[in-house]
């Protein structure tokens, strides 16, 4: 009768001990552990991407890269963040790469990518593989960091004929 009367109070003090030792070594630990908003800062800042400006993506088709445009994007490198605006191109204003009706697109993410989606803006459907009816198409590929470095958008265009 007393042992089931002291189950509840046995398991609290395990809890607190079990919950007191790691406690106790964790805060004795060799992990850095930032202590301000600058540290903390500073420590996600190390996991960024390096570069001046958001990388851009690699895309192939039929074996031949295709040269894609950067626009608009929000990026920060560590010493500054930047925020520039651009207008979506147009088939009009961006070279086209001639390529054949249903040939693959294939994608290479830059580094550091939290998403990455590629969007036929022309004709939906068509993210990875280039229609087979003839026409212009224009791609847009929308891009996210991890540690909110930033996102960018990025443009190309294909002819079928």
């Amino acid at each position: 009768m007393f042992a089931k009367r002291m189950r509840p109070f046995l398991f609290g003090a395990l809890f607190l001990m079990v919950f007191g030792a790691g406690y106790y070594l964790g805060s004795r630990s060799d992990h850095i552990i930032p202590t301000s908003e600058v540290s903390a800062r500073q420590a996600v800042q190390t996991l960024w991407v390096q570069t001046a400006e958001p990388p851009v993506p690699e895309v192939w088709i039929e074996g031949n890269q295709i040269d894609v445009r950067r626009s608009g994007y929000s990026w920060c490198n560590g010493y500054q963040c930047v925020m520039t605006d651009a207008a979506i191109p147009t088939l009009d204003t961006i070279t086209h790469v001639i390529v054949s009706g249903g040939a693959d697109i294939e994608t290479k993410p830059p580094i550091g990518i939290k998403s990455f989606q590629v969007r036929n803006l022309t004709l939906s459907g068509h993210e990875y593989t280039v229609p087979a009816e003839p026409g212009s198409y224009l791609y847009e590929i929308s891009c996210t960091w991890f540690l909110d470095q930033g996102n960018a958008n990025f443009y190309f265009a294909v002819k079928v004929e």
